[in-house]
C-alpha cells in the first residue's frame, strides 16, 4: 500500500520574538512551547531546558530545521532569537520531564553549574534494523556507563532517524548507527513516476534497494519488466527524469 507523507504547513504571526518570553516548567523544550502547533507536533523535542530561573536564547533557524525534519514547515522571522525562560519553583522539587516516556530516566546535566559532565543518549529498549526512532526509544546514562565517547548528547540528532542495524537496550546512541529514514524499501511496491518536459507518467514498480529522500534507487518497472534508476521523492514514490 502506497503511503503518502503529509506535509503540515504552520504559519506563525510575524511579531518580534526577542521581547516575548516563552515560559516552560519541564526539563525539555518542545515545539509546542515555542510555536503555535497542536497535536503530535507539539510534543516534538527541541532540546534541553535552561536551569531553573534562567533564560535560554534559541536560534529560530534551528527550531525551523528541527520542525522540517519532522515534516512541519514553520514560517517565522529568523533575525530574532526565541527567548525561553524556565520558571523558578523556589524550594519546590524540580518538575518532571514533560514527556511521560522520559519520567523514569534522569534528566541530562546540560548547563550544570557543578562541572559535572552532560549525560549521553542510550537506547531505552531493543530496536530493530530500519526502525524510526521515537522519544520512547531513547534514555540517558552517565558517560562512564555508556563507555563510548562518541555517544550522542542531543536527542534532536536521533529522533526521527532510522537505525542501520539491530541495537540492544542500554547501548549508546551513535551517529554511525543512524541514517535518514528510508522512503523506499527493498522489495516493496513503489509508485514510479516518469517526468519528461512537463509530462508525467505513473506506473507500479518494485524497489531493488532502500533509499532516503533524494537518494538513487534501482526500481523494477512491473509493466515493462525493465529495471531503471530513480530518485526517492516521498514515501513510496520514486521519480525517473527524462530530459
Amino acid at each position: 500500500m502506497i503511503r503518502v507523507a503529509l506535509l503540515v504547513i504552520v504559519a506563525l504571526v510575524a511579531a518580534p520574538l526577542a521581547s516575548a518570553q516563552k515560559a516552560i516548567k519541564g526539563d525539555w523544550i518542545s515545539l509546542g512551547d515555542v510555536a503555535p502547533v497542536t497535536g503530535d507536533a507539539a510534543g516534538i523535542l527541541i532540546g534541553s531546558a535552561p536551569p531553573l530561573g534562567q533564560t535560554l536564547a534559541l536560534d529560530p533557524a534551528f527550531v525551523v530545521s528541527v520542525a522540517k525534519k519532522n515534516g512541519i514547515i514553520l514560517a517565522i522571522p529568523l533575525d530574532q532569537p526565541i527567548m525561553v525562560t524556565r520558571a523558578n519553583s523556589g524550594s519546590a522539587p524540580q518538575a518532571k520531564a514533560a514527556n511521560p516516556a522520559r519520567q523514569a530516566n534522569p534528566a541530562p546535566q546540560i548547563g550544570s553549574t557543578n562541572g559535572a559532565p552532560a549525560q549521553v543518549l542510550i537506547f531505552a529498549r531493543d530496536v530493530a534494523r530500519g526502525q524510526k526512532l521515537s522519544d520512547a526509544d531513547l534514555g540517558w546514562a552517565d558517560p562512564a556507563d555508556a563507555r563510548n565517547p562518541r555517544a550522542l548528547m542531543d536527542p534532536t540528532l536521533a529522533l526521527g532517524m532510522e537505525t542501520k542495524r539491530a541495537l540492544k537496550s542500554g547501548q549508546p546512541v551513535l551517529a554511525m548507527d543512524l541514517k535518514q529514514p528510508s522512503l523506499v524499501r527493498k522489495g516493496e511496491q513503489v509508485k514510479l513516476v516518469y517526468a519528461s518536459q512537463g509530462l508525467l507518467l505513473t506506473v507500479q514498480g518494485v524497489a531493488q534497494g532502500d533509499a532516503a529522500k533524494g537518494e538513487s534507487v534501482r526500481v523494477l518497472n512491473t509493466y515493462s519488466k525493465r529495471t531503471v534508476d530513480a530518485v526517492a521523492d516521498a514515501d513510496g514514490i520514486a521519480t525517473v527524469s527524462r530530459n
